[in-house]
């Protein structure tokens, strides 16, 4: 933390991390909370509720669409598909992201473990690059079966991609201090919300996966030596045959 910006965000941050010896107490605590039957308190206010018009378009439906899922299939993405879900992060022709950053600090960087693609990629690490819409090779990855564990979420099949969004907050908090760290992880928030629509527009299923293990990801993606934080996995892909003909029967038609 030397030399930080934002010393109390890396606090945060270190008190937060997961590892295989903190992942089982936080899975304690996950189960102990969902054993309870909460539901959050609903706020209300003296005044009466005016009701809105709802939108009707092509991006309602997708955000109506948008789900969790956790079953995958086993057959591979292809890459042409492979580059139209990366396009959820390319710059636009402008040169500007398509999604926010504080300031245009982009702090956020997207890398991708390819379990099943089709191609030389296939079983590869990968960085992708926002203005060139383009990857580099990190390295090979092992197994699904030999890193799920730090992945930390329940699957049915093999997921075809793990995203993986890292934050190097002091691109952020060299310029806002502390608040910076906030505005990081929105910055995350934002992006994996134009995945998870991307996936909705390709027939593609995944979920959101918030308990990796930092350091083995890290280590992974080779960061060690980058002042970086793990900050979100996704998991996405093709859904099990079955899932995706229901998806073709109620897909709205657009033209």
């Amino acid at each position: 933390m030397a030399g930080s910006a934002a010393n109390l965000f890396e606090l945060f941050w270190e008190n937060s991390k997961l590892n295989p010896v903190t992942a089982r107490s936080f899975a304690a605590q996950v189960a102990s909370y969902s054993t309870c039957g909460r539901r959050p308190p609903v706020l209300r206010f003296p005044t009466p509720d005016v009701v809105l018009e709802r939108p009707t378009d092509l991006l309602a439906s997708l955000m109506a669409r948008r789900q969790s899922a956790r079953a995958f299939s086993r057959k591979p993405v292809s890459a042409s598909q492979l580059g139209r879900v990366f396009g959820a992060f390319a710059a636009s022709a402008q040169g500007s992201r398509t999604f926010p950053s504080a300031g245009a600090t982009y702090a956020v960087e997207i890398f991708c473990l390819l379990n099943n693609v089709e191609g030389p990629l296939n079983g590869h690490a990968v960085y992708y690059n926002h203005d060139r819409h383009s990857v580099s090779v990190v390295g090979e990855i092992p197994s699904w079966e030999e890193y799920a564990d730090t992945v930390n979420i329940e699957t049915s099949g093999v997921p075809q991609l793990v995203f993986v969004f890292v934050v190097l907050p002091e691109r952020a908090t060299q310029k806002y201090g502390e608040r910076g760290g906030r505005f990081a992880l929105l910055e995350v928030g934002h992006a994996a919300q134009n995945l998870a629509l991307r996936l909705v527009a390709e027939g593609m299923v995944g979920c959101a996966a918030g308990g990796l293990h930092d350091d083995a990801f890290r280590a992974r993606l080779r960061l060690g030596h980058v002042h970086a934080h793990v900050a979100l996995g996704y998991l996405c892909g093709l859904a099990p045959q079955e899932r995706r003909m229901v998806g073709r029967l109620i897909r709205p038609r657009t033209g």
